[in-house]
């Protein structure tokens, strides 16, 4: 790699970056990008963020330049790193406690450092959990106001799993000091061969805050969808040819990129070059977010480059299934196999208006959307979930207007208070 005479820095970065092949550079300094793109918006606002970009900004002139920093040796070791353990277990200490804003920035900007000082290797078994951990904690960031703070309630699911991390075999560890240790009260413990599993938890114990991998779009969208988890959501979408399928699943790459997520959109019914991908990435996604947001008009190998793409991307979006060339029933064994990245899948209907390939999709998605079309001119089509776990059905989404039918939008408001006061008369 040729030695960059320019110093690079935040302001510059975007321009000199373009040069530098990322995948060429140590691990650590892989992370340290993918954090600038999704932090470096904040750079002003957010001390704890622009002091780990400029150190992000420090080592990657020091490796650029040639020099031997303390971070970067590139001596392999065979012993196991610990840091990514460390983490974990402070992340789990966290479970059920409020943290403050400037709590979470500072727990990113430690992360951050360790991965950059190389004490968490992109090698480690755990580097996904590390990653995940992250970037929630970043999404959570970055919707709390100034002097805002939450209560960290971890998926419990995912809480078994970090949890199996860190009392798992592994080296001795010098565990944090000053964490807390967990204990689970009111549990009922299963009896197996191996040790026992604790399967139940009483009622009381459901925490009345939205869980750590609960969000909410921005604006009408996260009306439309509600306070979603990311645990192992997918959606579909179906509907009237011409409705506006498409063009609806656009907005919905542009929304989750709003919140900091990589967005991949394989366009295997239109070209990517084709001058309908340009129209519709003018109209629906923001200049902002167009760097999070990718594309891709083929599939070499098939499902697998689906599967490869989740191990990289937050959120999948499909256009659409049946281009796939696989059964329906994979949906469901996809979304299971990567329960942390979002799919969004389009599927085609038959003449009698059924999904092709079967219908199981719609029973395994937690969010089924579909488009209406009401007539040729597009500006009455409009969207709506016949099957939400996550909010209230039946509410229109006009897909041109990027909004809540305005002509719906008084039932919709009645439709939810009704809904929220029977569950609270309940």
């Amino acid at each position: 790699m040729p030695i960059i005479v320019t110093m690079i820095s935040v302001a510059n970065y975007p321009n000199h970056i373009e040069r530098i092949d990322i995948k060429s550079l140590p691990a650590m300094l892989q992370e340290g990008h993918s954090f600038f793109t999704e932090a470096s918006h904040l750079y002003n606002e957010d001390q704890v963020i622009r002091e780990t970009l400029d150190l992000y900004v420090e080592k990657l002139n020091e490796y650029l330049a040639g020099k031997k920093s303390k971070g970067l040796g590139h001596a392999k070791s065979k012993k196991r790193c610990v840091g990514d353990v460390k983490f974990i277990e402070r992340f789990v200490s966290l479970h059920n406690q409020i943290q403050s804003k400037q709590q979470i920035a500072d727990f990113i900007k430690a992360l951050q450092q360790a991965i950059i000082g190389k004490k968490i290797r992109k090698s480690s078994p755990f580097s996904n959990h590390i990653e995940q951990i992250q970037q929630k904690l970043i999404n959570r960031h970055n919707m709390l106001p100034e002097n805002g703070s939450v209560r960290i309630s971890i998926n419990k699911q995912w809480l078994g799993e970090l949890k199996q991390i860190i009392t798992g075999p592994s080296p001795s560890i010098d565990y944090l000091n000053g964490l807390n240790n967990i204990h689970d009260h009111h549990v009922i413990p299963v009896k197996t061969k191996k040790r026992d599993v604790q399967i139940f938890d009483s009622m009381d114990k459901i925490d009345n805050e939205p869980s750590l991998d609960s969000f909410r779009l921005k604006g009408d969208l996260g009306q439309f969808l509600g306070d979603m988890e990311r645990f192992e959501l997918a959606m579909t979408i179906e509907g009237d040819q011409g409705g506006g399928k498409t063009r609806f699943a656009y907005q919905l790459a542009d929304a989750f990129s709003d919140l900091g997520n990589r967005v991949a959109i394989f366009s295997l019914e239109i070209g990517r070059k084709s001058d309908l991908i340009r129209r519709m990435r003018e109209e629906y996604l923001r200049p902002a977010n167009l760097r999070n947001i990718f594309i891709a008009d083929q599939l070499p190998k098939g499902l697998d480059t689906i599967k490869e793409a989740a191990n990289d991307f937050d959120v999948i979006i499909l256009d659409s299934w049946n281009k796939v060339g696989v059964p329906s029933l994979e949906f469901d064994r996809l979304r299971k196999a990567y329960p942390n990245t979002i799919f969004i899948v389009i599927f085609q209907r038959t003449t009698q208006k059924m999904i092709r390939g079967g219908t199981a999709p719609l029973f395994d998605a937690g969010i089924n959307i579909e488009v209406v079309k009401v007539d040729d001119s597009f500006l009455n089509n409009y969207a709506l979930t016949t099957k939400n776990r996550y909010g209230v059905t039946g509410i229109r989404y006009n897909i041109s207007q990027k909004a809540i039918d305005g002509n719906a939008r008084n039932e919709t408001f009645q439709l939810i208070n009704q809904k929220t006061t029977a569950v609270n008369d309940e």
